[in-house]
């Protein structure tokens, strides 16, 4: 088996960008199975010093793949979105469940117009 060094040489890889993605790809994985995830899990996680956490969140935020809040008093990241790695079975039920919460809010804000509408005609009369 090569060494990794030659790998990255051999198809002209950028060894230091190539973990940062791996590193990056790694919390979304971990940020797609958890709400709040503790500084702790990702520093094991990511093979880095817990001091380095919230550097790794902030990369990962301000790359657009998640959105998420840290706690630093707590020492907890708080996952409010993250891109999806994978999308099989559980996820597409997942995205039903949360349609048709939307569905739901969206057909009671119309009612609401409607019937503020109604009362409004009622009252011009």
């Amino acid at each position: 088996m090569p060494d990794k060094s030659s790998v990255f040489t051999t198809f002209d890889l950028d060894e230091e960008e190539c973990m940062r993605n791996m590193c990056l790809l790694s919390l979304i994985s971990l940020a797609g199975e958890h709400e709040e995830i503790p500084y702790t899990a990702i520093a094991s996680t990511l093979e880095i010093k817990e001091d380095q956490v919230e550097k790794w969140v902030i990369l990962g935020v301000s790359s657009g793949l998640m959105e998420a809040k840290m706690d630093q008093l707590r020492k907890v990241v708080l996952v409010q979105r993250c891109a999806v790695r994978k999308f099989g079975p559980n996820e597409w039920a997942a995205l039903k469940i949360r349609l048709d919460k939307w569905k739901s809010n969206v057909r009671g804000v119309l009612d609401a117009l409607k019937n503020s509408g109604d009362s409004a005609a009622m009252d011009g009369q």
